[in-house]
């Protein structure tokens, strides 16, 4: 059977999404994405779901025998913002052109690259269905309007973190002169430069990435990203690269006693306690830690520990153990419209020095909305020890 099939789709999920930066995990691993190939089917059925969307549909053998296919794509939530739906553009009975790459470890599976409308129409993985035409659907709006009327504090005194927020990536002037400046109007989606230098902890400069120390490296040799990646397990990471991963729409929740972040990412939440100044001394390990908070001013400060041990950035490879201890801060830029999270992250037994950096959220033009992990992927992502 060659590389060029012609098939007959029974099966889609399909959606040409955006390209992010830090996807939930590198395809590379899992595909062969030196390899191409071409499929011609009818579409049948769309899984629009994350962390990927997939296509399963029929390729039809020389023999006339029908082989069961599927393709990855994007996430239904990365997708939605370039115009998709579960019903468009694919639905049942459109005929369509399938270009991809194999995957490693499964046969009749394979990461979606792009694919042709029959009148022609191309549309890749970061395909954009407005500027493309194919959905007479708004734009899909990631930053509400300047928020003049938001309060600055709550009816119990607190300032007002609370609502929908979403990471701020290429927002342009649109966002405030601040972030306009930094980002450069229309400029491509990334932190600001000055989020990615050292900044300062304590009074001394500390890097924005860690590094393994003996025992973290040893910890790390021991772990694989193609395999051990939590996001393959519908699970979060950390509650550092959650916050912002994949640009999900997180909300804050405040209480008089307690702070909830809902991350829109994997369904995580954490509770902060406002009403305890200490940890207890007994704490079940978790990847969401134990959190007490208090403010400084106008600034929230949440102390967390308790964690599992797990990895730091999983695409590094870099991991943290259960003596981790992360200071976060959180405050309102009303100037710039925006949440500026700060951390310090240490863990003497994991890391050769304490390392800190930014990041800032956008408020949502979108509410919050549960992440229902689905992972599909099936024995493609597991060793073959596992399967």
């Amino acid at each position: 059977m060659s590389y060029r099939y012609i098939g007959r789709v029974i099966g889609v999920s399909l959606i040409a999404g955006v390209a992010s930066v830090g996807a939930h995990h590198s395809s590379a691993p899992h595909y062969d994405r030196d390899t191409t190939i071409e499929m011609h089917a009818f579409v049948t059925d769309v899984k629009f779901v994350n962390p990927h969307a997939y296509v399963y549909f029929d390729v039809e053998r020389d023999d006339g025998e029908l082989i069961a296919w599927r393709c990855e794509l994007s996430a239904a939530t990365a997708l939605q913002r370039r115009g998709w739906t579960s019903e468009t553009p694919l639905h049942p009975g459109l005929q369509i052109t399938i270009t991809g790459s194999p995957a490693r470890r499964e046969k009749n599976v394979c990461f979606l690259s792009s694919f042709t409308t029959s009148a022609g129409v191309q549309v890749n993985r970061n395909g954009d269905l407005v500027e493309l035409g194919l959905t007479d659907s708004p734009a899909f709006e990631l930053y509400a309007e300047a928020a003049a009327e938001r309060p600055q504090y709550l009816d119990n005194g607190q300032p007002n973190l609370s609502g929908a927020w979403v990471r701020a990536r290429g927002m342009g002037g649109g966002m405030g002169g601040a972030m306009g400046g930094a980002m450069g109007a229309g400029g491509p989606p990334g932190l600001p430069a000055f989020l990615s230098e050292p900044i300062q902890a304590d009074g001394d400069t500390v890097p924005t990435r860690p590094r393994n120390s003996e025992a973290g490296q040893l910890a790390s040799d021991q772990w694989d990203y193609n395999f051990d990646n939590p996001a393959l397990f519908c699970k979060n990471a950390n509650i550092i690269h959650g916050w912002t991963h994949d640009s999900h729409v997180n909300e804050i929740l405040q209480e008089d006693e307690t702070v909830t972040l809902k991350y829109g990412y994997m369904d995580m939440v954490r509770t902060v306690y406002l009403n305890i100044s200490a940890h207890p001394e007994v704490i079940a390990p978790s990847t969401e830690g134990h959190s007490i908070g208090w403010w400084e001013d106008d600034t929230l400060v949440i102390d967390t520990i308790g964690f599992s041990p797990n990895t730091m950035i999983p695409i590094q490879e870099i991991m943290h153990s259960d003596q981790m201890h992360i200071v976060e801060r959180y405050r309102y830029d009303g100037e710039a419209q925006r949440l500026v999270r700060s951390y310090v992250v240490e863990d003497p037994l994991y890391f050769v020095r304490t390392y800190a950096s930014e990041d800032m959220m956008g408020i949502s033009a979108k509410p919050w909305e549960p992440y229902g992990c689905l992972e599909l992927a099936g024995g493609n992502n597991q060793r073959l020890e596992d399967r």
